[in-house]
């Protein structure tokens, strides 16, 4: 199945989640639409993961011991953050990178 294309759609996106929770605002709000990539987010980019069973779209940040970060955008909702050991990382699976036009702040 192919995305619509229209004025609002990224020309690379892939796919498309609806947000059901507020940790991706100013971004994105709550019912809004994400696109994405299948391409895995570089260091500071956000991404769709699967993490215990969960959906989950945060901004990936991985250190140099191999500790992975998932951050909710909204800093408010640091509740959300989602730490990942060295040892649980290989086990994190990512579903693709979100489109958005411009880069985000590192939190």
């Amino acid at each position: 199945m192919q995305l619509r294309r229209s004025g609002r759609v990224p020309d690379d996106a892939e796919f498309a989640v609806t947000c059901t929770e507020g940790g991706m605002e100013p971004y994105v709000r709550r019912g809004g639409t994400m696109f994405f990539s299948r391409e895995p987010p570089s260091n500071g980019e956000a991404g769709l993961f699967r993490v215990g069973g969960e959906l989950v779209c945060r901004q990936y940040i991985a250190d140099s011991e191999g500790n992975v970060y998932l951050f909710a955008l909204d800093r408010a909702r640091r509740d959300l953050d989602i730490p990942i050991s060295r040892r649980d990382a290989p086990g994190l699976e990512c579903l693709g990178k979100l489109l958005l036009p411009a880069a985000l702040p590192l939190p």
